[in-house]
């Protein structure tokens, strides 16, 4: 492994399989049969797993996790549900942080870098 000093994720997720699962996109698929088959089970298929709750948990450096309120591709419980992930699996509980905007800012999923307060956020 690598060492760093630290990790930021940004509009995070647990895992492909359930943000898959609760992405806006697939919402009118998901009542059809065979969803999980053809959808979810196609992912695993195609070794995608991007396991980021499985990830968290062997990190020792500082993890930061920020999500809007806004996200309309990756909802937020899915990125406090990583953080939540995280801070079960750390020591020191100080170090696991996790900060939203508020929808009024507008960020949404991609916007988060842009906002001013970003850098003092990050220290």
């Amino acid at each position: 492994g690598v060492q760093v000093d630290a990790v930021v994720l940004e509009s995070s997720y647990t895992n492909v399989r359930e943000a898959a699962a609760h992405i806006p996109l697939t919402k009118i698929y998901r009542q059809f049969p065979g969803f999980e088959y053809l959808v979810l089970d196609s992912l695993a298929l195609g070794n995608m797993f991007f396991h980021s709750d499985e990830n968290v948990k062997v990190l020792a450096c500082p993890l930061l996790i920020l999500h809007a309120e806004d996200d309309a591709v990756l909802p937020l419980h899915l990125g406090r549900k990583l953080f939540e992930t995280a801070r079960s699996a750390y020591k020191d509980k100080t170090k696991v942080k996790f900060i939203t905007f508020p929808e009024k800012l507008g960020l949404g999923h991609d916007y988060i870098s842009f906002n001013p307060e970003l850098p003092a956020l990050v220290k």
